[in-house]
């Protein structure tokens, strides 16, 4: 299963990757309106579930907006919690019973995929360019998502490079470890 749409000028397919009963990709879109269809099984379709638009040629083609606001996390965060007005609810556990069961393993569990990588660890800092006006040594805050987690460097020249950020109070200390 692959995709592909007016971001990329219906250029290539970007394949799309299994998780469970889904197929999905993780793409970096600008903002505005974006035209995409689906490469199955040597066709060409569309999602009838998703808005859709006629093209210049004719085809039906689903349609995705992108906006600004999808680009900041904290008003996406907010809007989320004006949404749920419902707060009726808000017992520390949930319904159902209870018991001491250990989950039993079944073989076709063993050998699943990895999760894929959640996006927002994409943005590694190590791996951006500093701005010439300012000070190598300093790092652009980081998101708070990617405190407490161990990045590694593509080895280069023989060498690997480790890092983790911490925050204490409102400081940020970013250890490398070099082998």
């Amino acid at each position: 299963v692959y995709i592909s749409g007016s971001f990329n000028n219906w250029g290539n397919k970007i394949p799309l990757n299994k998780s469970h009963n889904d197929f999905v990709a993780i793409l970096d879109l600008p903002e505005g309106e974006h035209q995409y269809k689906f490469f199955v099984d040597g066709q060409w379709v569309h999602d009838p579930s998703e808005p859709v638009v006629t093209s210049q040629l004719g085809t039906i083609n689903n349609l995705i907006e992108v906006k600004q606001s999808d680009f900041e996390v904290f008003d996406a965060l907010q809007v989320d919690s004006l949404e749920s007005t419902d707060t009726s609810d808000l017992s520390s556990s949930p319904p159902g019973p209870y018991g001491q069961e250990q989950y039993m393993f079944r073989p076709e569990e063993r050998f699943k995929a990895p999760p894929i990588l959640p996006p927002h660890l994409l943005q590694v800092i190590l791996n951006k360019d500093t701005n010439i006006s300012c000070d190598p040594a300093l790092l652009p805050e980081p998101n708070h998502v990617m405190l407490n987690h161990l990045y590694a460097l593509s080895i280069k020249d023989g060498v690997m490079v480790l890092s983790a950020t911490h925050r204490y109070k409102k400081k940020y200390v970013t250890t490398l470890l070099y082998k």
